[in-house]
């Protein structure tokens, strides 16, 4: 991490505690940490009663009043952040976009293709659910950079869980979790119902991407498991607790986006799960 760009997605509510942890980390790894303050502005009133064609559409004046107020109020809120920034000695900005829903996406990807490493405050799950949702899809779908959620204390972790198949997204997380996995005590690779087969995932699962991870001369061990039909996002998690891992390195939707977005999906209950540090690429 020495010298990286780290970006920290937040909004009003995060707490100095969970900022200042970050601030910690960045500072200890020589590392510049730009805050990311998301929030929508107060919602815009609408009314057609008594309008005529063509005219000119007249703005309330307790809506301005009320977008000033929250821009202020985003200032202070700033201004605090940077304060923290200060404190610990880090090197870093703090920067506040308050735009619509549908534009979140954009303002966070483009941010994070110049970032190292996308981090998630805990605190985003407390507010909208939207904004969440859409700044993690804006980071995975819009921009090449990883995304963590659930830790504060990345990269330096004991022991790593790798769920692994054959598919690119898995693939392009291990390569951007390299550094990570080199400087980690202990890296299991985990394949869930993986058909050994030389077509798709080789007569071995798992051994191909263990060999190429030994020769980085990461301490490696393959684990085959079965799901047995349970959910493979809820078996991830139930055998990264049992061996310890303080990290999950994971593919994002690695089948059609589509269908894991209206039905569900290991990436999207991964998202949702708040007990295991994840760090996932698509």
């Amino acid at each position: 991490m020495e010298n990286q760009t780290l970006l920290l997605l937040t909004i009003e509510a995060t707490a100095d505690e969970e900022v200042r942890a970050f601030a910690e980390m960045a500072a200890a790894k020589n590392a510049r940490l730009i805050c990311l303050m998301l929030c929508f502005p107060p919602a815009y009133p609408v009314s057609a009663f008594g309008a005529l064609p063509y005219s000119t559409p007249e703005v309330s004046a307790e809506w301005i009043d009320e977008l000033n107020t929250s821009r202020e109020r985003m200032k202070e809120r700033a201004d605090a952040l940077e304060a923290i920034l200060q404190a610990e000695g880090t090197s870093g900005d703090v920067q506040v976009v308050q735009c619509n829903p549908i534009d979140v996406r954009a303002a966070v990807a483009r941010r994070a293709l110049v970032c190292d490493l996308v981090f998630v405050a805990d605190s985003m799950r407390s507010g909208d659910a939207d904004i969440f949702h859409s700044a993690c899809y804006g980071v995975l779908f819009n921009s090449p950079t990883p995304l963590v959620i659930n830790s504060s204390r990345i990269p330096t972790p004991g022991r790593v869980f790798v769920a692994w198949d054959t598919e690119l997204p898995a693939s392009r997380a291990v390569h951007a979790a390299l550094p990570i996995l080199k400087a980690a005590e202990d890296v299991f690779v985990c394949t869930f119902d993986a058909e050994a087969n030389e077509a798709n995932n080789g007569e071995d699962p798992g051994t191909d991407v263990a060999k190429w991870l030994s020769h980085h001369g990461c301490q490696v061990t393959v684990n085959q498991y079965a799901s047995g039909g349970a959910d493979i996002a809820a078996s991830i998690e139930r055998r990264a607790q049992e061996i310890g891992a303080d990290l999950v390195v994971m593919g994002a939707f690695g089948r059609s986006r589509l269908r894991q977005l209206v039905l569900g999906g290991t990436t999207r209950s991964m998202l949702h799960q708040t007990e295991t540090a994840v760090f996932m690429t698509h």
